[in-house]
């Protein structure tokens, strides 16, 4: 009996401890499997939970063009698109070729809000303010590489702040559609007496009323939609135009010459409602504004130079005679703008400033 008793003493600690290590292996075992399924159940549904959050927080917004699809300035557009849908929750609804009305319905549907962009040009902004006319003084701004810095210049910048102060939007981007010539069914124009007496379509604009009138033509107001009845018809007899609008709006079908002068570039400002602007969080207003940045980088590179090639060679093929105004047949052009340089410099003195620059850039 004693015997027993003292192998029992000497099993019994043994027992125990293999009887805990048992427990503890399936125990153990059983909890970390479960934390395991239970972990990797829990990062699927947090997975999807965070796919339907960020579906739901899609936002979407509306960006207007009047302007045809295929020309630069839409190409430009749709490059900062892409950008501003791959690093902010907007979905983009990009409206180009006049789907929401003409550059005037469009501007007020910026001013009340109804949408959250809009690519403009900056006629369509002179209606509301005199401060943006001036890069369309005529032979002030004739080259890419000078509009390129004058856009980005502080002096634009000014201009383009108070303006939008006036007016009740923020200037987000700028782009160009093409700078102006010279396009009629009568005569080449290679000197300032060619251009006498030629009923010319012009950009509603009081200053380039005076301007045009200054060098011997007829200035005519038609709406751009309906210019290319007004040419067919002889209502004008020619506009003063960018190359790739002719293209675009197939005025070379009648139209027969193209009088290349660089007359004034056509900005094309990218401008948003300045409530919902001011709604947005600074990285969402940097982002919009790199991706504007970007799209003009790529239209003055890239989108603008192959368009107007691609136009030149239309315009060519349909018949279309070019010729270039330059040296002092050019100069001559030049000279006889002046007083309306001088009254357009007097009403403003960031007018003035920018004209400076742009002087010191030829």
């Amino acid at each position: 009996m004693r015997k027993n008793r003292l192998k029992l003493a000497l099993w019994a600690p043994l027992l125990v401890a293999a009887l805990l290590v048992l427990a503890t292996a399936c125990g153990g075992g059983s909890s970390d499997a479960n934390a395991d399924a239970e972990g990797e159940s829990g990062d699927a549904t947090a997975t999807e939970d965070a796919g339907t959050a960020s579906e739901a927080e899609k936002i979407p917004i509306v960006w207007a063009n009047y302007g045809s699809s295929q020309m630069a300035p839409a190409r430009a557009d749709q490059f900062s698109i892409e950008y501003i849908e791959a690093n902010t929750n907007f979905d983009v609804d990009y409206k180009p070729d006049g789907v929401l009305g003409n550059e005037a319905d469009i501007m007020q549907q910026i001013i009340d809000g109804t949408i959250q962009l809009a690519s403009i040009g900056t006629s369509t902004m002179s209606t509301y303010t005199d401060l943006l006319e001036v890069f369309q003084l005529p032979f002030l701004i004739g080259e890419y590489d000078d509009e390129r810095a004058i856009l980005r210049s502080d002096e634009a910048n000014a201009l383009f702040e108070a303006a939008g102060e006036q007016v009740g939007v923020r200037v987000v981007g700028r782009s160009e559609n093409g700078i102006r010539h010279f396009a009629n069914n009568i005569r080449p124009v290679n000197t300032v007496a060619d251009l006498k007496g030629l009923k010319l379509r012009i950009v509603p604009s009081n200053m380039l009323t005076d301007a045009i009138s200054a060098l011997g033509a007829m200035p005519q107001s038609v709406a751009y939609a309906e210019t290319y009845s007004a040419l067919q018809n002889h209502v004008v007899d020619g506009e003063e135009i960018n190359l790739t609008s002719v293209y675009a709006m197939k005025h070379y079908e009648v139209l027969k010459y193209m009088s290349l002068i660089g007359m004034y570039p056509f900005p094309q400002l990218v401008i948003a409602n300045q409530a919902w602007w001011d709604s947005l969080t600074e990285e969402e207003r940097e982002t919009i504004l790199t991706a504007c940045q970007m799209g003009a980088d790529e239209l003055f590179d890239k989108f603008l130079p192959e368009y107007e090639v691609e136009a030149t060679a239309a315009c060519e093929e349909a018949g279309m005679v070019f010729n270039v105004i330059e040296g002092a047949e050019r100069d001559a052009f030049v000279e006889l703008v002046q007083p309306v340089w001088e009254q357009y410099a007097a009403k403003d003195p960031r007018i003035k400033a920018l004209m400076d620059y742009a002087i010191s850039l030829q």
